[in-house]
Parts: structure tokens; sequence; C-alpha cells
């Protein structure tokens, strides 16, 4: 009889424990979990001339705001005030019916505030298509760079100044350096939609104003090219080759993805590296607009380091609550079989970002390579791993941050990754190849 006692004392435990955790997982899913109510597919937006009723307006921005403030590190004692100030001007810009369009841009210019690169808002097309044309510019100029417009000085798009576009552009886009955000507006200039966004009329074919030399010309452009044109021979996201002469491996990653491939050609690329008795080996991380940053950690253990930090530390926002984890050492879990001990080098370009640039920071922080090319597309100290919505009614996708990173080397905060040696992209390997010559 006692021993029954006992076990049915137990039982009643045990079913205790278990619906104290069972409210305990249920709250934390319901009010600190980051990851509630986000979207993991997206629905194409409404047409950019859908028109939207005042109250369908209101609610789309009380929705963008609702999740900045549940859910964003410098939301955590409500809107900071700059982006406070511009939701208010928004909301009294609206009196009656607005487009998606307008939505758009006014929300863009909401989360523009918040100077987070990561936090922002898109509109999802249906049909992507793109001008046959690609686009640079160079000392606040736009130009063309197609082979048969080589060095073209674009000076104006349907009679906008070029100069104004770009502003415009500034305004309503989401950034931490103006040369990253000046990089994707010649990106998206092309695209229809982001023409709308800074206010071209793509109602018909689209007028370029042209400079050639001494003359002026005019000429008329329409979308006609799919933005998804896929190459016919796909290009692996990760891949390497060896210089023998320069005894230089070379690991390409265009994006950070991890997974077994990247693995397995991490560690074969080391082999080589290994079998050829090469003194140099460098990761290119031009043009890698980031992912999983668990990629650094795999790769430096082929590194002959002890330890080393990705962050200066972590503050992370759990529903109404920051958490700050301090600045962590992690133990570098060596392949002892494939350790290098030569140079190591990281080439970078305006496009490298996020977890990209994470990439090339743990290398330049604990000094452990050496950086050539361009100052990457964000800060070091930043917002990051985003969480994704859409809006209820315009179906504009927006994503925003739930974290901030601190840079490794707190003495220099404020700073962006400036390069070791630093040279346009496209001239990074032959510099690289200069300095391994002088080493």
């Amino acid at each position: 009889m006692k021993s029954k006692r006992i076990i049915k004392r137990l039982l009643n435990i045990t079913g205790i424990v278990a619906i104290i955790m069972g409210c305990l997982f249920f709250s934390y899913k319901a009010f600190l979990d980051p990851y509630r109510g986000t979207i993991k597919k997206a629905q194409i937006s409404k047409d950019l001339h859908t028109i939207l009723s005042k109250e369908e307006a209101f609610q789309d921005l009380n929705y963008i705001k609702e999740k900045l403030e549940e859910r964003h590190p410098a939301c955590v004692d409500g809107l900071p005030k700059e982006v406070k100030v511009q939701f208010e001007q928004e909301i009294a810009k609206i009196t009656g019916e607005v487009t998606v369009l307008h939505l758009w841009q006014a929300s863009a210019r909401i989360l523009a505030k918040l100077k987070d690169a990561h936090t922002g808002i898109s509109f999802y097309a249906n049909d992507p298509r793109r001008l046959p044309l690609t686009f640079t510019m160079t000392d606040g100029e736009l130009y063309l760079t197609d082979k048969e417009y080589t060095a073209t000085h674009v000076l104006s798009i349907n009679d906008i100044p070029v100069q104004k576009l770009h502003q415009t552009f500034l305004e309503q886009f989401s950034y931490e350096l103006e040369s990253y955000a000046t990089y994707l507006f010649t990106r998206n200039l092309r695209r229809r939609e982001y023409l709308e966004f800074v206010g071209v009329d793509t109602s018909s074919a689209i007028q370029f104003n042209f400079q050639e030399g001494s003359s002026l010309t005019k000429k008329n452009f329409a979308f006609d090219i799919p933005v998804q044109e896929v190459a016919s021979t796909e290009v692996p996201f990760v891949s390497y080759h060896i210089d023998k002469n320069k005894k230089l491996g070379v690991i390409t990653l265009r994006s950070c993805s991890i997974n077994d491939y990247y693995r397995n050609t991490v560690k074969e690329f080391f082999q080589t590296v290994k079998d050829n008795n090469l003194q140099n080996v460098a990761i290119d991380l031009r043009n890698n607009g980031g992912g999983n940053s668990r990629v650094i950690n795999e790769f430096m253990k082929y590194i002959d380091v002890d330890a080393y930090s990705i962050s200066g530390g972590i503050d992370v926002r759990y529903g109404p609550f920051l958490y700050k984890f301090k600045k962590q050492e992690i133990k570098n879990k060596k392949n002892e079989n494939l350790l290098f001990s030569g140079n190591v080098y990281a080439l970078t370009s305006t496009d490298t970002f996020s977890s990209a640039q994470m990439f090339a920071l743990t290398l330049l922080d604990n000094d452990i390579g050496t950086i050539i090319g361009e100052i990457p597309g964000n800060m070091p100290a930043c917002y990051g791993d985003i969480l994704a919505f859409q809006t209820p009614n315009a179906k504009l996708v927006f994503t925003v941050s739930y974290k901030y990173f601190r840079r490794i080397d707190g003495s220099k905060a404020e700073l962006p990754l400036i390069p070791h040696y630093e040279v346009k992209a496209k001239e990074a390997m032959d510099k690289l190849y200069a300095v391994i010559e002088a080493e």
C-alpha cells in the first residue's frame, strides 16, 4: 500500500511538472519566440496601382509598427524618436484612398529611419521583368555598362534627373552605408517596380537621356527580360581553384549556405592545399549577400588558431525582454590532419553583406587574415537575423531584425570594415597576387 501511495504521489508530481513545462512552452511560443507569426513563403503583392482604403492603409502601417515594437532590439522601449516622427508624418499624409505604391514608399521611409540594413520592406512582383540595361554609378553620375553603351552617361530617366532619383532611393531604402545603397540603386534601377518606387512612370516605354561624348541623345526602352533569367550553366555556390606558381588556393563562396556540399568542398580544398604544400589561402567573398554564419566555424576548423570570436557580444530580443550576451571566444574544433598555418586572405566587395561581412570581420578582428577589396555593405556593429512578415492588405513583404551584433574589436565599433588593402573589387585578385609576391 505504501509503495502504491509513493507511485501515485510521483505520478501527481510528474503531472504537475508536465503541466508547468507545458505552460512555460506555450508562454514562450505565444509571447517570447521571435519567430511567432512569421511567414515561410510570401504571397504575391497586390499590383502597385491597386487602390487601398484609408483604413486598409492604416491597418498595414500599424501592423508594421506593431512588429517593430514587438521584435526589434531598438524598439524594446517603443519606437525610436526618428521612427515615431516619420510614422506620424506618413499617417497624417493619408487622408483618403492610396495606392499600394504609395504605401510601399511610406513604409520604406519609416523603416529607413532605423538605419538598419536588415530591416526593410519590398514589393514581391508577380511578373518581375527588367530593362535590357546594366548600370554603374561613379562620383554621383550614372553610366550604362553594356557593351553597346560603354561609359554612356545617363542624365535623366523620363526627364527626371538621375541625382533626384538617387536621392529618392536613399530616402526610401534601409541601409547603413551609402556605398551599399548606391550599389543597390544601380542594380534595381532596371526593374519596373523600383523605377516606380523612385517616381518613374512605367506605363509606357522608358525614355533615357544620354550623353555620349559631346552629343546628347534620347532612346526608349521596354521591359522585355525576365529578372530570373538563368544562365545555361549553373555556377555552384562554393568552388575553388589552385595556383601552384603562387602557392595559392582560392575558395570562392557566393552565398553563406551551410550543408554537406559546403563541408565536403571545404575539406577537399584544404586537402588539396596540404597535398600541394601551398602557403597561401584566400576566401573570395565578393558578391556574397550572406546567409548562415556557421560557414565561418566550418572554415575555421582548418585554420591553426586555438580560439576566435565572431562578435563582440549579441543583444537578443525575446518578447518585451532584451537579453545581452557578452563576447565569447569559440574554442576551435580543429581538424588536426588538415590544419593550415600559412597566410590567410579574404576578398571583399561592396555587396559582401551580412554573414559574408561577418566572415571577413572574423578574420580581420581576430588578426587571422588580411582583407583585400572594398568596404562591405553593412557595418560590423549592426542589427541582424531577420524575421519575415507580410502586410495584411497590400501584401508587402518586410523583414525585422531581432538581434544586435557588437563588433569584435570594440575600439572600432563606429567604423565600417576597412580592408588592409582597399581596392576596387574587380582588382582584388590582382592585388592579392601583388601582396603574395611582396611577402
